[in-house]
């Protein structure tokens, strides 16, 4: 018996904002989600919900988080469906066909059905013996897939999965008719419209001699018109998203910053031809002259000068550091507005990372770029950034001023970054607060608070849940400090069961049991979420306390508040495994 898959959500109900030429710092521990969400923004990794909105105004975004924090209604998804429409990157319709579109869908699918149906038949009428081969027939239904699907989802037709289904659908109808009109147009052709058509030898010249052609064509007809259909799909989606944004004429002014210099670049390319790239398949540039213009300045500003001696070479010919100033020549060669930058030093030497940083921040002052800034040391986020987010698992823990956060942290799981950043200062010695256990496995995210596992100051409603309450009172048990228990099981996510030793009293053990747990519970944070103890017949259950998703509010100048989060209605939760 096979085992259900698995998913990990990398993104779960992230919501922040970024100004115009400000840098936000993404800062978290390896597998939190930082390149994901910064892919998702990008549209590189498609999120299975929420919005991306670009360039929208203040007006419209307080109207787009009213309507998104208010009551449900029709009112409330016609308001955020004008402004997703407007502004999100991640829109797609989802409302009814109009008459109109529907009228139109179905002109553009019959006029796509007679061009299959019709175009490999008055090809076969230029033939001496048309569809009397196995090779022929085949042929014919490799026609009538490609016809169908490239011309079945070009506009007016409404990209969805039901249109490639019903292309299949004609794919299979047309390989059965279209020999017999190719026949009928071929005997008109040759013989006269006089002479009657011979049903029984067309019959038999198709289906006797051609058997196998026309039973592969059946096999393969749909499945090419629906393949070719789908990834025409997935274009007209990412380029087009219907009425809404057009992501094809946005992809010039988003752009990323990859993390390694040395896998990112293709060997086989010279310095010209990496950075040339993006203009090629943009096709920004009418001539040579011009693409050489523009990424002889993209290298200039990149710092590799004077640029003509960097052009011809290739990437096994560049330091480290030159490598990653290519990397961002090819992001500025497009002439962005915004930047992710993937941890772009983090694969450099100490000294070459205060030239990256430095040429990142002078590119800011000169091409007004904003930056989302992928981090994990939160001592390179506070040079840089305006703002700080803390991530975790997924979420957004803690966001505010890069002063507010590093000064004065809230959530235990920034105050922990912060005390193991290294002090120039010998004489000062920080309280390092470590963080015990590993990192919870993302295929099974803690119950309430993600981080309450490992976080110091853990409370009751954090969100301990059954199991873990199970597996601490097991310990105690080998300790022989629950003489009185005999078997510790888990009955629900918020329920586990105590079976009485012979001889004990529910009483008396659940006595005994809330002394122990008073006197571990400072050292065995798990204990906490212990609410009460309900004695049953030769059994005690202990109660857990109920706990709930906790919110973010991002800090302010004398409001400090931890451990909340702002979670959208759909949250942004790109479903992919092993990504940071």
């Amino acid at each position: 018996m096979m085992a259900s898959p698995s998913w990990v959500r990398a993104v779960d109900g992230v919501s922040f904002d970024i100004r115009r030429g400000e840098i936000l710092c993404l800062v978290g521990e390896s597998g939190c989600g930082k390149t994901t969400t910064g892919k998702a923004l990008l549209r590189l990794v498609e999120p299975r919900g929420g919005d991306v909105l670009f360039e929208t105004p203040d007006e419209e975004y307080r109207r787009y988080e009213e309507a998104r924090t208010r009551a449900e209604g029709p009112r409330t998804e016609k308001t955020l469906e004008d402004i997703r429409r407007k502004y999100s990157l991640t829109w797609k319709a989802d409302e009814p066909l109009t008459r109109k579109q529907l009228l139109a869908t179905v002109v553009a699918m019959g006029i796509a059905f007679f061009l299959a149906l019709t175009g490999p038949a008055l090809a076969a009428t230029l033939l001496s013996e048309p569809f009397t081969s196995p090779l022929t027939l085949f042929a014919a239904a490799i026609g009538i897939g490609i016809i169908l699907g490239i011309i079945g989802m070009l506009p007016p037709v409404r990209p969805t999965k039901r249109v490639s289904n019903l292309l299949a659908v004609l794919a299979v109808v047309a390989v059965n008719l279209s020999p017999f009109l190719g026949l009928y147009m071929h005997h008109v052709r040759t013989v006269g419209a006089a002479v009657p058509f011979p049903i029984e030898e067309a019959l038999e010249r198709i289906w006797v001699r051609g058997a196998f052609g026309i039973v592969l064509g059946q096999i393969f007809a749909p499945g090419l018109a629906a393949g070719i259909s789908r990834l025409l799909l997935d274009q007209r989606l990412r380029s087009e998203g219907l009425a809404g944004i057009k992501m094809r004429s946005l992809r010039r002014r988003l752009h990323l910053i990859f993390q390694d210099p040395y896998e990112s670049l293709n060997p086989k390319q010279s310095v010209f031809e990496i950075v040339a790239e993006p203009l090629r398949v943009n096709r920004l540039t009418a001539s040579a002259e011009e693409t050489m213009a523009l990424v002889l300045r993209a290298l200039n500003d990149a710092g590799l000068r004077p640029a003509e001696d960097f052009l011809y070479r290739f990437p096994h010919e560049l330091s480290g550091g030159q490598r990653q100033r290519v990397s961002i020549a090819a992001a500025l060669v497009l002439e962005p507005d915004f930047i992710v930058a993937d941890e772009p030093v983090s694969m450099l030497d100490v000294s070459i990372r205060t030239e990256i940083l430095q040429l990142l921040l002078e590119l800011r002052r000169t091409r007004g770029l904003t930056y989302l800034f992928i981090t994990h040391d939160l001592s390179l986020a506070w040079v840089i950034a305006d703002r700080i987010a803390v991530m975790y698992l997924g979420k957004i823990v803690e966001v505010g001023t890069a002063e507010q956060v590093i000064a004065s942290p809230q959530h235990p799981y920034t105050k922990a970054l912060i005390s193991v950043v290294p002090s120039p200062d010998p004489r000062k010695k920080a309280q390092r607060i470590i963080l015990k256990g590993e990192r919870p496995d993302p295929v099974n995210m803690p119950t309430g608070c993600r981080f309450h596992p490992r976080c110091p100051v853990a409370f009751e409603r954090c969100g301990w849940n059954a199991d873990e309450v199970s597996e601490e009172l097991q310990s105690l048990q080998i300790q022989g400090r629950l003489p009185e228990i005999a078997t510790i099981r888990t009955v629900d996510p918020r329920t586990v069961g105590l079976d009485l030793a012979p001889g004990a009293s529910a009483e008396n053990a659940a006595a005994s049991i809330r002394n122990v747990v008073a006197a571990e519970k400072d050292a065995r944070l798990v204990l906490r979420g212990i609410a009460d103890f309900r004695p049953a017949t030769g059994s005690l259950q202990v109660v857990l306390h109920e706990w709930s998703e906790p919110k973010l509010v991002d800090i302010q100048p004398g409001n400090a508040v931890a451990c909340h989060l702002v979670t959208p209605p759909k949250a942004l939760d790109a479903i992919t495994a092993g990504v940071d």
